[in-house]
């Protein structure tokens, strides 16, 4: 039988190895990259699910991803929970001002539907184009902002980064974490409903947080978003950037079905932590020293090396986003090498 994406990425998830398989499953996250490749503005590319879509067609099929992204900002949730964004022509969009600045203003934040938005309705419009152009072809992934992730986002990080561990406001920060994780649940499930096969949960400003801090505070709010995403059918992955090998152990325990690892985590750790949970590692090949900086036979060699230090039991990526600027003919070889026998 001749496998699709969906159904490559499926045998990895029912334990299958992937050196059983006719290749490995390239999960490269395309966003810059992709609007720059299609000669979109990227502004254009976060607030139109169109222009979105046709970029994720023509990089799927010129560089072998594996998946259909809706990931574009980290900012959906943030403007449709009010806060005004400004959104450049070519950058990321981002609060023109934090709509918490005061702990206290949680009072006023609202729960929203996101049958009812703006941007969290935009990306389920770019997964019902997908589901309804591509079927089961490829795997369709929608998004969330992770429960820290979205308080950072609302608060300010800094003064989020404060508030997790300020005894006096624990109570209210807490709270804030609670809304947060309604609403991706919210959010997760609305997505499963259009066509979403893989929700990712964006949460990487758990990487600038201790241990103790992830164990206590956060993977309790992961674990029911993990939870919902399930009942509602889909897959849950995680995608945390930056150095979390002192917190693998406890994702471990968040049932998550995928792990992104970025390219200072440990792969052969993070596999080994992985086992018997059921869940798969994405990773970790640096995305601008070896990708973007790199060429055809040095990335070749990274794609290897990663291929046999996860022992099969990986997707493959850049340890985060493609950047912008990267050659054509270095993701071209990064998904020859997937093909090659290890």
């Amino acid at each position: 039988m001749k496998l699709t994406p969906y159904t490559r990425l499926r045998a990895m998830l029912d334990g299958e190895n992937a050196g059983n398989l006719d290749r490995a499953t390239n999960m490269n996250i395309l966003m810059f990259f992709a609007a720059y490749y299609i000669n979109a503005p990227f502004g254009k590319f976060c607030t139109d699910y169109n222009t979105l879509v046709d970029a994720n067609y023509r990089c799927v099929e010129k560089f072998d991803i594996d998946v259909l992204s809706t990931m574009s900002d980290p900012v959906r949730e943030t403007a449709d929970f009010g806060t005004e964004l400004e959104i450049p022509e070519d950058e990321l969009p981002h609060p023109k001002k934090v709509l918490l600045p005061n702990i206290e203003d949680i009072e006023n934040l609202q729960l929203f539907d996101p049958l009812k938005s703006v941007r969290i309705l935009d990306r389920i419009k770019a997964i019902e184009r997908f589901k309804k152009e591509r079927g089961d072809e490829y795997p369709i992934l929608g998004w969330v902002e992770g429960p820290l992730a979205e308080a950072s986002d609302l608060r300010g990080i800094n003064d989020a980064l404060i508030d997790i561990i300020d005894e006096d406001n624990e109570e209210l920060f807490d709270r804030l974490l609670e809304k947060c994780t309604q609403e991706a649940i919210l959010c997760s499930v609305a997505q499963v409903e259009a066509g979403a096969h893989i929700i990712g949960v964006g949460d990487a400003a758990c990487s600038l947080i201790n241990r103790n801090l992830y164990r206590d505070k956060i993977v309790q709010y992961e674990k029911r978003i993990v939870e919902a995403i399930k009942g509602a059918g889909g897959i849950a992955r995680l995608h945390i950037c930056g150095n979390i090998n002192h917190i693998l152990e406890d994702i471990a325990t968040a049932g998550f079905d995928i792990v992104d690892i970025d390219w200072m985590v440990d792969m052969k750790k993070a596999v080994s932590i992985m086992e018997g949970t059921g869940a798969i590692i994405n990773g970790n090949i640096d995305p601008v020293a070896i990708v973007l900086n790199g060429n055809p036979d040095i990335i070749r060699e990274a794609v290897i090396k990663t291929r046999r230090e996860s022992g099969g039991r990986a997707c493959i990526s850049a340890g985060c986003e493609i950047p912008k600027f990267t050659p054509h003919e270095n993701l071209l070889a990064f998904a020859e090498a997937l093909y090659e026998k290890i």
